[in-house]
């Protein structure tokens, strides 16, 4: 199923959403991997996913080396989707944070992302700053106003095709838990959004009640928090779940990667003992395309020098 939504999607970005919603449509179940940039998406399809996952948190600590606190602006996320979205032909599908403001700020945070060539984006229920999901002490806006922001991102896509996620970060806001995010949950899916993604939840029993008392098609984030994760992507779609996205491990592992190459060199004056773990320059740039260079070099010539 995976092989059909590649083919598919071999058109280029701009078809990016009607491939995904045609996967998610059918039936298909996305396994998307969180990325940051251009290059992790690139590897990402040449692994051979289906599509891609732009993380907030992880944007943001690539860029400004700080947590997701939304430091960054929608014009930031906006730039670094489209960048993503350019280098590869698989649907990416992108954090959107509260929509960075009132009603006309969530129109135009919607029609940025689908200019930007966005399969799909999410929107979710906190006030702002917003908080990650999984940080814990997120302050909600009322349920009202949250099935407003919903239904207003589905109304004024100029993409009838792009997706709409509508999310809720009930589950770990004190006082509010699983019972409240189950309850926003069925509220999201009245409002017309293509799925529902309740964050912050770990457990496999958290996710299959919210499996079993939320109707419509589901969206799961799996998150290594300090441990392997707890639910595995294979349990999620044998409860029905649509999508799932490992939303950190991208950053998480590239993170650990610097950290022990910056130690191992600091301390040993060489890169000797982390470069069996690196990709060499050849391999590097074979996964940059450098083919496709050679073969434009070849067929059209270098500038002439004189």
């Amino acid at each position: 199923m995976q092989e059909d939504c590649r083919a598919a999607a071999s058109s280029g970005p701009a078809d990016g959403a009607r491939v995904l919603r045609k996967a998610v449509e059918s039936g298909q179940f996305i396994v998307a991997p969180g990325v940051y940039d251009a290059l992790g998406a690139r590897l990402a399809e040449l692994h051979g996913f289906p599509c891609v996952y732009m993380s907030g948190l992880s944007v943001t600590a690539s860029l400004l080396a700080r947590p997701d606190i939304e430091l960054l602006g929608m014009e930031e996320m906006v730039r670094q989707a489209g960048l993503i979205a350019s280098a590869i032909r698989i649907p990416l599908i992108a954090d959107a944070d509260t929509g960075y403001g009132g009603p006309g700020n969530v129109e135009r945070t919607v029609r940025a992302y689908a200019q930007a060539g966005v399969a799909a984006i999410h929107l979710e229920d906190q006030a702002s700053p917003k908080r990650c999901g999984h940080l814990g002490g997120a302050r909600l806006i009322p349920a009202d106003e949250m099935c407003a922001r919903y239904e207003l991102a589905v109304d004024v896509r100029d993409n009838d095709d792009m997706l709409v996620i509508g999310r809720t970060d009930a589950f770990k806001v004190p006082g509010q838990g699983l019972d409240e995010a189950v309850r926003r949950g069925r509220l999201i899916a009245a409002t017309g959004v293509d799925l529902v993604f309740v964050d912050g939840i770990t457990e496999p029993d958290h996710f299959k009640r919210v499996r079993d008392e939320v109707e419509g098609k589901l969206l799961a984030s799996v998150v290594e928090i300090d441990a392997p994760a707890r639910t595995k992507a294979d349990a999620l779609r044998e409860m029905g779940y649509s999508a799932v996205l490992f939303a950190l491990s991208g950053i998480q592992a590239a993170a650990g990667a610097l950290e022990r190459l910056m130690a191992s060199l600091a301390e040993r004056g060489d890169t000797d003992a982390m470069f069996p773990g690196m990709m060499t320059y050849t391999e590097l740039n074979r996964s940059l395309g450098i083919e496709h260079y050679h073969r434009l070099w070849d067929k059209y010539g270098l500038p002439k020098t004189t």
